[in-house]
């Protein structure tokens, strides 16, 4: 007895030095990644921060605090245009492609004779260089001999430098951009739908629901939780969209297709205004990160209201 009674603390330090020998080996597996985030993008986002608060330019060793005035000055002078030109745009961005996105993904995902020959086209363009499609996209809005307008003048209408107006230029900017991403909202929407067992789908045609039903009743709440991701990311995206601008109109004309980034960029790059581009890298990191949150809380309020 006593040997026994002996025995059960030596057991339960071995128990507990297994335990912190398996927590170790945990922790050593997580400390790249943790050390990874900690010096590329927490360092970096307060950096950010920190040089956003100070004034001078991209050498300057030793910047000058000037609190908030580099926000003032980049709201006042082109940044709070820039801030709703991406508003605009993303807003458009995320109703075109997750609608086109959804519509396809269902046509790709029904019984249909033929439909699945379909899907490889959606993958060209996410496969394809931004800056080569965007290249091609000019050529086709190009005044003289690009195709929209040979098929205008074909039509017998009036042919336009539709790069060169503030408003064809920016819808021709979002439809490039829907085009460019849309094939990624179809691959995850295929994904979500294939999710959804077919027993239940088959279950409520026999009990007499149509194709309507089906989506609306089954399909789409089984797929709320995919569709919170597919909305995060495309509104991430939306909002983070410089290439194609840069391509096709440069944040032309007057400015009506200036998007924050690239405003950091015209800013950053081109007029060497670190401070009001830092500014506007702030402003757009909490934009996005507030949009994010605010479409979880949504999305969590409408899960708990059913």
């Amino acid at each position: 007895m006593g040997e026994l009674i002996s025995a059960a603390p030596l057991a339960r330090a071995r128990r507990a030095g297994s335990g912190r020998r398996t927590r170790a080996l945990a922790y050593a597996f997580v400390a790249p990644t943790v050390l990874l985030t900690v010096a590329f993008s927490l360092v970096p986002l307060g950096m950010l921060l920190w040089r956003s608060l100070h004034g001078g330019g991209v050498f300057d060793l030793a910047p000058r605090f000037v609190g908030l005035d580099n926000y003032t000055a980049m709201l006042a002078e082109g940044g709070g245009h820039a801030l709703g030109v991406t508003a605009v745009y993303t807003t458009g961005f995320v109703v075109l492609t997750m609608g086109a996105g959804l519509g396809l993904a269902l046509l790709l995902n029904s019984r249909a004779p033929g439909v699945a020959r379909l899907r490889a086209p959606f993958v060209v363009p996410l496969v394809v260089p931004v800056v080569a499609t965007a290249l091609i996209w000019a050529n086709m809005f190009a005044p003289r001999f690009g195709v929209v307008n040979r098929v205008l003048a074909a039509l017998g209408l009036p042919q336009a430098d539709i790069l060169s107006a503030p408003g064809p230029a920016l819808l021709a900017v979002l439809t490039f951009g829907a085009w460019q991403f849309f094939g990624q909202n179809v691959i995850l929407y295929v994904a979500a739908l294939k999710s959804v067992p077919r027993d239940v789908l088959d279950a409520a045609a026999v009990d007499g629901a149509g194709a309507w039903r089906r989506f609306r009743h089954v399909q789409w709440p089984l797929t709320r939780r995919h569709t919170l991701l597919i909305w995060v990311v495309t509104t991430l995206t939306g909002l983070q969209t410089f290439t194609q601008i840069y391509v096709l109109t440069q944040g032309g004309p007057d400015g009506a297709t200036s998007t924050a980034l690239y405003y950091v960029y015209d800013q950053g790059f081109v007029q060497f205004d670190t401070g009001r581009a830092n500014a506007m890298g702030v402003a757009l990191f909490l934009l996005s990160l507030l949009v994010t949150l605010a479409q979880l809380w949504l999305v969590g309020r409408s899960g708990r209201a059913r």
